[in-house]
This record gives C-alpha cells, structure tokens and sequence, in this order.
C-alpha cells in the first residue's frame, strides 16, 4: 500500500513540474497551449478569467455559439470583431432612404451608424433641408432620422429628416431627387450574449426623467 501511494505522489509530483516548466498533453504527445485536451472533457463549474480577450499572441478570441465556446480564429473568419464599413449611397432621392437592408445578420452582429453626411450625387456638400417658398415647412428643418434597425433577421438603415426634404440649397425653387449619403457604420461580432435584449420604450410624461421610477432594461 505504502508503494502505491508513493507511486501515486511521484506521478503527481512529476506532473505539476511539467505543467509549471511546459506544457501539459492529455491524449496528444505535442501539446500546443498549456493544457490541451485531444477529446471530450466534462466539469461541473468552468470559470474563465477576461473572456473575449485576445491570448497573449494576441491571435485567438473566444466566443460562444450556442451554448459550446468556440475558438476564434481570424485566419478562418469571414470578417473581425470589429468592423468598419464606409457605406455610400448615391442616387438618394429628396425624401431620403426610408429602408435600406444591408444583408448583416443581425444574430451575429451588432450594427451602429458612428457618423454620416449628406451631399449632391457630384460631391458638392450644398445640401438644404426644405429650402425655398414651396409652402410646406419652409425654412425650417426637420428631426434627423439616422439610425440602423433590425427587420427580418437582418440590419436596415434609415437616412433622412422627419417632415423635411433634401434640396440643392443653390436651386431652392427646383426639384433635385439625386443625393448621395455616406454612411460610417461598425460592425460587432457578437462575443458572449446572455440573451436577446429587446427594444426599451419609455414614456418621461414630459419631465427631464429625475423623478421617474423607472425600470432598468431587462437583460443587465
């Protein structure tokens, strides 16, 4: 018995050597990383410390999928983490872009406009907002309306102004119905959700919202 357990330490001793001076295989002879497992491993409690960080090759990220994780591995991806599309769009009429899909799954990312600008389809920035003596909200400017939505299961955008039009500011009196939009939008690939967050609508009932008792959104 003796024997045995002596046995037993020696092994355990060897291994906590190895693992603090290389790198530990269990069913691989070439192990890669510290510990690497060639199989199936089962735990109760997994905690990982700074998940979603880069390794310290700063080439892997983690992500999860499901309810697995999975290495991710930018030689193998489509598109980053993060994403930066300059997105132009000419031929825009005077009532702006009501609806445009980008095709982005909106289950892997999240889509956010970080800047924009409005121009004549030949580059010239001279772009009005319901400029001249049509009649109908003249001179003033309507609410921008500048934002990405989710619809049918993929990013939309909207680009124009509530209740005003583009207009070439140097032909206020005539119809231009040819503009151009720079969108500067990002891309986040989603790394680890604890669950779709829906949509927060909140009424301040005409306060600055100090004296609401409101609930936060669900989710955090």
């Amino acid at each position: 018995m003796k024997r045995k357990i002596y046995s037993v330490i020696i092994v355990f001793a060897g291994l906590f050597i190895n693992a603090q001076n290389a790198k530990v295989g269990i069913k691989t002879a070439t192990p890669t990383e510290t510990l690497d497992v060639n199989g199936t491993s089962s735990t109760n409690t997994l905690y990982l410390r700074n998940p979603g960080e880069p390794d310290k090759t700063g080439g892997h990220f983690l992500a999860t999928s499901k309810n697995s994780l999975d290495l991710y591995d930018p030689t193998l991806e489509s598109s980053g983490l993060f994403n930066y599309i300059k997105l132009t769009i000419s031929g825009v009429p005077a009532t702006g872009i009501t609806d445009y899909d980008t095709k982005i799954d909106a289950t892997k990312f999240l889509v956010v406009v970080h800047n924009y600008s409005f121009q004549l389809n030949n580059g010239s920035p001279k772009v009005a907002l319901d400029y001249g003596n049509n009649g109908i909200n003249d001179k003033k400017q309507g609410s921008p309306n500048i934002n990405t939505f989710r619809s049918n299961g993929t990013w939309h955008i909207r680009a124009n102004f509530i209740n005003s039009k583009l207009m070439d500011y140097m032909n206020p009196d005539g119809t231009y119905n040819n503009f151009k939009v720079d969108l500067y939008l990002m891309a986040y690939k989603y790394l680890i959700t604890k669950q779709n967050i829906d949509d927060t609508p909140k009424d301040l009932g005409g306060t600055n919202g100090s004296t609401q008792a409101l609930s936060k959104p669900s989710g955090f």
